[in-house]
């Protein structure tokens, strides 16, 4: 796969190709500053998935929808369902904080998200953040953040329904309503139920430890609700939950294909309220809980895991600049069968953190400057402060100059420290440094961006080869990205290319000698391209994923790959739609986990309702 090495280069001329195009209005985000702000004014290399995008990419996990993306790459151990990972600029899974709707979603065990428990049906749309994010999200935001937002309602009531069915028996159904009452809008509401189901495929390949001859399905129910309603005087209240449920299949080598199925359930929930005590001063006060339970068939461990959050934050328009402050708390709890009961329990069951942040922003001229701090006490752990300043210049209404610099850390998990299995209660907690310096274009529907970055972490946690968690001497990501979007007539060109050196260093006790080499699961180099072809009312999508070699926990090699998808859609009325897809065209073999094998070919296609 060397020879994708050289798609820098198309990557950026596909984008600087820019023609002229009418200003397009500023796309709002909130992730990157905490507060809504002009994409262009994060100073963050910041990236949006939409509604439609979401639709139209036609994949089963979230982990695939993300690897399309520049800075991300993925690692899953069969189909749907199955455990995943994500690796944000060469750093881990649990170096990456996600919320839901402003609320953490994290396995307070592993310090993982556990996105494979998650429906793309019920997410209305995604924003992702990249570089050390601590100063703002406090613990794990060492390679960035993932925000996913689920459906909220407006205008007058809209039905949404969708229905599809595909290879490996796979079907999918959702269907939802949305808008708002009262005088004015007053009340805002969303409600949506799906349903997937597949019987998968052989997951595993011959010759792996963990092989077994079956296919590995997965089914899921679903359900997303929100509630927003106006108490006048700018004052609003509201809340959101998201509940995912189900049940899947797996393969490995402490089990057999009868006894190999788990089930799982993960929920996230919050309320708030908002409001402006003066017209330069805008405060939230918001509660949010998250819990991910699962167990399994095979044998006794059935975790239930518990994050509760409280936050208030403060927003303030000064004659110069603008103030962000606030308080945060985060209690995180395990429970279930076989964690703190049976002859194995985990030596602590509960852990609070508790937060302050601010943070500054001001404008001279074209140039625009931010300044971050947050200070977190981990109890058991102890204390850490973190900071960020970011600086923007923008030399004329399309082209910005920014960079930055940033410090991270990450507390040991509950994994870390206090499983009877391989854990360590000697660990240190994880701390960062990362900078990074980027060019952007942006004009009407192009885009086109580049951005080098640097991240450095000391006292790095990884597996060592009998799967303890050690303290690395160091661990260390260098690299650059490219992002590009470019329409020419009735085709929008779209690409990605990430280049890195994503390595670790620690001291061999037993050798007296450095040992250094390539961090697991995370490659030196990646891509992707993509095009929608849009003749008419039809679309015709083509997408092609690459990723380069990588090495694994255990010192195995996994080969590097790429992948071609095409997708479809068009209409049958003003509100009906047709839409198909093709997974992995070629029917490759390729893996991004060792033994583990990806989605072969596979065909999907459907009908959904979408009043216009």
């Amino acid at each position: 796969m060397s020879s994708f090495k050289h798609l820098a280069v198309p990557v950026a001329a596909l984008a600087m190709a820019a023609h002229v195009h009418a200003q397009s209005l500023n796309q709002v985000v909130i992730t990157a500053t905490r507060d809504e702000r002009p994409i262009e004014r994060t100073l963050s290399d910041v990236t949006t998935i939409d509604a439609e995008q979401i639709s139209n990419a036609g994949v089963s996990s979230v982990t695939e929808l993300l690897r399309s993306l520049g800075g991300i790459e993925i690692a899953q151990t069969g189909g749907a369902g199955s455990i995943s990972g994500i690796f944000v600029r060469g750093t881990k899974t649990a170096q990456t904080v996600v919320l839901v709707d402003g609320v953490r979603l994290e396995n307070p065990t592993s310090g993982t998200p556990n996105l494979e428990f998650l429906s793309l049906s019920l997410i209305d749309h995604i924003e992702i953040v990249r570089g050390p994010m601590s100063s703002l999200y406090g613990s794990g935001a060492i390679g960035g953040v993932i925000q996913i937002f689920t459906r909220q309602g407006s205008g007058p009531a809209t039905p949404t329904f969708s229905v599809g069915a595909g290879s490996q028996r796979t079907s999918r159904v959702q269907a939802g309503i949305s808008g708002a009452a009262g005088e004015q809008g007053s009340t805002r509401y969303a409600l949506s139920v799906a349903g997937d189901r597949t019987d998968g495929y052989d997951a595993t390949l011959p010759g792996s430890p963990n092989y077994q001859a079956d296919n590995d399905g997965n089914a899921q129910r679903s359900v997303t609700a929100s509630l927003r309603q106006a108490l006048g005087a700018g004052w609003e209240a509201g809340a959101n939950l998201m509940s995912v449920s189900g049940r899947v299949f797996y393969d490995d080598a402490f089990s057999t294909p009868e006894t190999a199925r788990m089930q799982y359930r993960s929920s996230a929930a919050s309320t708030f309220l908002r409001g402006r005590p003066a017209a330069d001063w805008e405060t939230e006060f918001r509660l949010g809980d998250t819990r991910i339970d699962y167990s399994f068939d095979a044998f006794t461990f059935a975790p239930t895991v518990d994050s509760l959050t409280t936050a208030w934050q403060n927003r303030i328009g000064l004659p110069v600049g603008r103030l962000l402050f606030g308080l945060e708390q985060l209690r995180q709890r395990i429970d279930g069968e076989g964690v703190v009961t049976g002859p194995y329990a985990y030596l602590k069951d509960a852990r609070r953190t508790d937060s302050v942040f601010a943070g500054y922003e001001f404008a001279l001229g074209r140039h625009l400057v931010r300044l971050q701090w947050r200070y977190d006490r981990v109890e058991a752990v102890g204390s850490e402060p973190t900071g960020t300043i970011a600086w923007g210049y923008r030399w004329t209404p399309d082209w910005l100059l920014r960079a930055s610099a940033g410090s991270a850390f990450r507390a040991p998990t509950f994994d870390d420290l206090y499983n009877p299995f391989g854990s360590n209660p000697l660990l240190k907690p994880e701390l960062s440094r990362g900078a990074e310096a980027a060019i952007e274009y942006r004009r009407a529907a192009t885009l086109f961006k580049s951005t080098v970055f640097t991240s450095r972490i000391s006292d790095a946690i990884e597996l060592d080869a009998s799967f303890t968690p050690q303290n690395l001497d160091s661990a260390r990501v260098d690299g650059v990205s490219f992002e590009g979007r470019h329409r020419v007539g009735a085709v929008s060109l779209r690409g990605s290319a990430t280049f890195q050196n994503p390595r670790g260093e620690h001291f061999d006790a037993a050798t007296g000698e450095v040992v250094s080499g390539q961090l697991a699961r995370r490659a030196r180099h990646y891509a992707s391209l993509g095009a929608d072809w849009r003749p008419g009312p039809l679309r015709v999508g083509v997408e092609w994923v690459a990723q380069g070699p990588r090495v694994d926990s255990d010192g195995s090699t996994i080969a590097g790959y790429g992948v071609l998808n095409l997708d479809a859609s068009a209409p049958l009325s003003r509100q009906w739609e047709a839409f198909g897809r093709v997974g992995n065209i070629g029917d490759k073999v390729y893996e991004t986990a060792y033994g583990y094998r990806m989605p072969p070919r596979s065909l999907f296609i459907g009908v959904r309702y979408r009043p216009r």
